[in-house]
């Protein structure tokens, strides 16, 4: 009677153990799981925000500076982050261009992962850009 409770005794040892190793496997997919979700969100803030800022730059494309403000609110509106140094306009500095040719607004961000520690990979760079016809100067 006593070899049985001692073989029960090492089953939820046995268990335990089991439990932890699983627990942590789920939770590394979990936080796994909420960066991908993250990073997409981030990902199609930068998308509007660029869509946003080309929209802009077609009626006002010598105005670089709003541009680039106009690109950051729309990215700040829903919790992105944006600096100056993040959002390019092509073409810039100079003339601006006339109406019928192109402008494009892009967008780089630096993503900071949850999994930085354990996978190595501190931050992702997302990328966007959009090019939209100039209407012409409005003022």
């Amino acid at each position: 009677m006593s070899r049985v409770g001692a073989d029960r005794s090492r089953e939820r040892g046995a268990n335990l153990v089991e439990l932890a190793v699983v627990m942590t496997l789920l939770l590394v997919l979990l936080a796994g799981a909420a960066d991908v979700g993250r990073a997409f969100y981030s990902y199609i803030v930068i998308i509007n925000a660029s869509r946003e800022g080309a929209r802009f730059a077609s009626h006002f494309p010598h105005l670089p500076d709003e541009i680039r403000l106009v690109t950051k609110q729309d990215a700040t509106g829903s919790g992105v982050i944006l600096q100056d140094d993040d959002i390019l306009i092509d073409p810039e500095g100079g003339a601006p261009p006339h109406a019928g040719e192109p402008i494009r607004v892009s967008v780089e961000y630096d993503f900071p992962t949850i999994l930085s520690g354990m996978l190595g990979v501190d931050i992702i760079t997302l990328r966007s850009s959009t090019q939209m016809v100039v209407f012409g100067l409005e003022e």
